[in-house]
């Protein structure tokens, strides 16, 4: 039996582990008879020993996903920033650069853009929730003295997000802006429609998102040190 006073520590091992009987679907509960916080099995039972639960991308690695693979949807198609469409060989290593950082091509974790791969606020999110750190996420508007500040012209959306690493151990915070420029601007191949519609449709939604992504990519830098902040 596994127990612990502890329950946040137990609860995070319920989280990536399985019951090496009966798989996944572990919890805690409180145990009178230990007077403490044990880990139970869906089946009822408190198991000696768990095992590590393998990731969608260890489980690709390891062969075992290819006949349940997700629906192929979420790969990029296309270069995000100029409407190129990929090659498939481009496809294949964008999805061996997501795999060397432990990132899920197949959930919308790493695009292209410009040319170059890109990892997306929701693979930023992927790795903070794999790297078993407490964390919170919050972000806002900017108020009218912090637009003053960071110089945001009128008509432009600005947010700030604030990442919280152990209660408080860690801070970092990051900045989206959509420009005014950026909701109006047309495209050069067509004319007659907006370079970025999804932009113009939703901008402050979009300066949420930049001011998350930013945040984040501090917060939780992938391919380095969590120690260090990313410039």
């Amino acid at each position: 039996m596994i127990t612990s006073n502890d329950k946040e520590y137990l609860e995070r091992i319920a989280k990536s582990h399985v019951c090496p009987e009966h798989g996944p679907k572990l919890v805690v509960a409180w145990h009178s008879k230990e007077n403490a916080y044990a880990i139970r099995c869906g089946e009822g039972h408190f198991p000696e020993e768990v095992t590590r639960q393998m990731t969608p991308i260890q489980e690709h690695k390891a062969g075992k996903r290819e006949a349940h693979a997700p629906i192929l949807s979420l790969l990029p198609k296309a270069d995000l920033a100029t409407g190129e469409l990929l090659l498939p060989e481009i496809v294949k290593a964008l999805m061996s650069y997501a795999y060397k950082y432990d990132l899920d091509p197949y959930r919308g974790h790493v695009v292209m853009m410009y040319g170059k791969p890109y990892i997306t606020i929701d693979g930023y999110l992927y790795h903070a929730n794999n790297a078993e750190l407490s964390y919170s996420l919050k972000s806002r508007p900017m108020t009218t003295t912090e637009r003053k500040e960071y110089q945001v012209e009128d008509g432009d959306h600005a947010w700030l997000a604030f990442v919280n690493i152990n209660k408080g151990e860690k801070l970092f915070n990051g900045v989206g802006v959509v420009t005014k420029d950026e909701m109006t601007e047309v495209s050069k191949r067509k004319p007659d429609q907006l370079r970025s519609p999804v932009v113009a449709a939703k901008p402050w939604q979009m300066a949420q998102k930049r001011a998350e992504w930013q945040a984040m990519k501090r917060g939780f830098p992938i391919g380095e040190s969590n120690q260090k902040e990313e410039e």
